[in-house]
């Protein structure tokens, strides 16, 4: 397994913002789930994007360089992982969302309110191909948090907190003798049930936030689509924090999207493809026909003579188009069987088999010509 994200794409510690970009525009192409069948291949397109979008935003690869390839997966985790919970928009669940804001919160302390630092949220969404083709406009639902006036962000009306009694302050299970589900303990063990990772309970619990200091609440936000927007490829919206709270720094939000799959149109790169069903008359003769792009205008197909089953037809431009590229539209010709025809057309077909027969049978009169002498002479 690669050990940093240079080493996914394949590119130096040095490289130049235009090396990672075209170094990530070729694996990705390559590993893309829609034209790679290779195993693993999903896996490895999404190190591939989120190796780029890491070292594609000058902050973050700052960061990264500084911290390290494993240090930075655990900052990005936050101080502890958890399995994403359901949810209509694929954010984490209510006391999660909490976490990333309040992460390492001291208790009773109002000045130093807010999280260690500020909180990226990721929100997965769901698109139709002709939205990620085409480009769209869309909402997600977006978590935030902001201060409990009532008692001051602190959680308890004393403004008091204390020891967390089952964990005995370290915010951990598996610390100080409690042992957690599966026998993990040390840093990486999962948050303390009582306290929710804090290592301290507020004295007398605020009833209007229950000692939480906070509340969420759910925004929606518009986010525009890019038209040629791919699977795994994320959308980054900067500081989109707390409007209310001055205390809560604002992260990012980002919005991964997922291209569901179409009932005719399959994506190749910047490829579009779609079935054209001909009978054999036409497939042998040619023919010319129209059919419908994904942007709902007809376009003019010409079927050359002696076509193939699955042989491509190309009309370019017609894929996906982005501002510095153009794909085309890639017609595969299905041959159909018919079935149910009349007396005339069994008769027509008939006189078409003799035909084959007949130049079959000079073929097998020749192979029985010739091959047994070959035989003869390697014997």
């Amino acid at each position: 397994m690669p050990e940093s994200y240079y080493e996914i794409l394949g590119v130096t510690r040095d490289a130049s913002d235009r090396e990672i970009k075209e170094a990530y525009h070729l694996l990705a192409r390559r590993f893309h789930p829609d034209v790679c069948s290779e195993d693993g291949s999903g896996d490895r397109f999404r190190q591939v994007t989120e190796a780029y979008r890491v070292l594609s935003d000058h902050g973050e690869r700052v960061r990264y360089d500084a911290l390290g390839h494993k240090n930075y997966q655990l900052y990005r985790a936050g101080p502890w992982e958890s399995p994403p919970a359901g949810g209509p928009s694929g954010f984490r669940g209510f006391g999660d969302a909490f976490d990333l804001f309040f992460a390492e919160k001291d208790w009773g302390s109002p000045r130093t309110f807010g999280p260690k630092a500020a909180a990226d949220i990721l929100v997965r969404l769901e698109v139709t191909l002709e939205e990620a083709v085409l480009g769209s406009e869309k909402e997600v639902e977006v978590p935030h948090a902001f201060r409990c006036h009532a008692c001051g962000g602190t959680g308890s009306t004393t403004g008091k907190a204390a020891p967390c009694p089952r964990c005995g302050g370290s915010g951990r299970e598996g610390v100080e003798g409690v042992i957690a589900p599966g026998g993990h303990t040390g840093p990486g063990s999962p948050p303390c049930r009582e306290c929710g990772g804090r290592g301290r309970t507020p004295e007398a619990p605020c009833e209007r936030c229950s000692g939480w200091g906070a509340f969420q609440e759910t925004r929606r936000v518009p986010v525009r689509i890019p038209p040629g927007i791919e699977s795994g490829m994320r959308i980054r919206k900067e500081g989109l924090g707390d409007r209310e709270d001055a205390g809560i720094p604002k992260g990012d939000l980002y919005i991964e999207v997922t291209v569901l799959p179409h009932e005719r149109f399959t994506r190749r790169g910047d490829d579009l493809e779609v079935p054209l069903h001909v009978s054999p008359a036409r497939a042998v003769l040619g023919s010319v026909t129209e059919i419908m792009t994904i942007r709902g205008s007809p376009v003019r197909v010409e079927v050359p003579p002696g076509m193939q089953h699955d042989a491509p037809v190309r009309v370019r431009g017609e894929g996906v188009k982005t501002r510095d590229r153009c794909g085309d539209l890639v017609v595969r010709i299905r041959i159909d069987t018919p079935s149910g025809i009349t007396a005339g057309e069994q008769d027509l077909y008939r006189r078409i088999l003799r035909i084959e027969e007949r130049r079959t049978g000079v073929k097998e009169r020749f192979l029985e010509k010739y091959i047994p002498k070959f035989r003869g002479r390697g014997g």
